[in-house]
């Protein structure tokens, strides 16, 4: 399933029992409204979430404020998640620099996957 404004900005697929939302493009002021709302009525998983974050290209203030949201809004429903992040990008720089909690993040979507499946 592929949902968002310019019909890439979310794609959504299943994996070892687990729902990974893959977020496309930038994630910010004009998108991330959007984005965490179609997330949030898009995805109902219980077992786990794997947050994608390998083809974001940017993530501002309204992004981050999207992405704390999903993963609340996620474990508040008992899903664990994890948020997959490459460490030699531009979005996991700016995912540490806020101080986002290092056990929510994986390098990849495997290593994210094989976190919550272990």
């Amino acid at each position: 399933m592929t949902i968002g404004p310019q019909r890439r900005q979310i794609r959504v697929y299943s994996d070892r029992g687990c729902e990974v939302v893959q977020l496309l493009g930038e994630i910010d002021n004009a998108s991330a409204g959007l984005v965490e709302r179609e997330v949030l009525l898009g995805v109902r998983a219980s077992t786990g979430v794997v947050v994608d974050l390998t083809r974001t290209t940017f993530l501002d203030s309204a992004g981050l404020r999207c992405l704390d949201r999903l993963v609340t809004a996620f474990t508040n429903r008992g899903a664990p998640v994890r948020i997959a992040a490459p460490p030699d990008g531009m979005v996991r720089f700016t995912l540490d620099l806020v101080g986002m909690l290092p056990e929510l993040l994986a390098e990849n979507v495997d290593e994210a996957l094989d976190e919550m499946t272990a």
